[in-house]
């Protein structure tokens, strides 16, 4: 009962020619002038801000004075903004804290069981414990910030109504 193992020839590798990387031409510097610097922009566009002509040689000097008219607008409308308003945007960041929180805790728990599967649950800890923190404290700050929310007392009225 001699038995020997078959050898199997190694195969040689093959040799891949690359082609030549192509030449780039160097580049070349050019000047900017305020006349090449015109935006175009479209009648119809819904711009947040008002944009003057740039090609206009005294723009610098009356930027200012040209912008002054939609700030002073900008800041009446911000006025008008109360606690009330905020309302809905705080819940919705708290609860992105949250959710955010929850995904990458999942996603590090995905992780560690498809790449480290041979760790155990003490060496995963200890491995990972700076990202586990993170995440968590991310997840407690979104709490939090839903917890002032549904404390906040409500607005009270003139004729003192809740």
């Amino acid at each position: 009962m001699d038995w020997q193992p078959e050898r199997i020839p190694e195969p040689t590798p093959e040799i891949l020619e690359f082609a030549d990387p192509e030449v780039l031409p160097p580049l070349e510097l050019v000047l900017v002038k305020g006349i090449s610097l015109d935006l175009e922009v479209p009648q119809d566009a819904n711009l947040p801000i008002a944009l003057a002509d740039v090609s206009v040689p005294s723009f610098q000097a009356d930027a200012a004075e040209v912008q002054m008219p939609l700030m002073e607008q900008i800041k009446r409308e911000l006025e008008n903004v109360g606690d009330e308003d905020l309302k809905p945007a705080r819940i919705q960041m708290g609860l992105l804290f949250i959710g955010v929180s929850a995904l990458l805790l999942m996603s590090l728990l995905l992780y560690i069981t498809a790449m480290h599967p041979g760790l155990t649950v003490k060496q995963q800890m200890l491995r990972y414990w700076s990202e586990y923190v993170g995440f968590v404290g991310l997840g407690v700050a979104g709490l939090m910030m839903l917890g002032r929310e549904a404390m906040r007392s409500p607005q009270i009225s003139e004729e003192g109504d809740r």
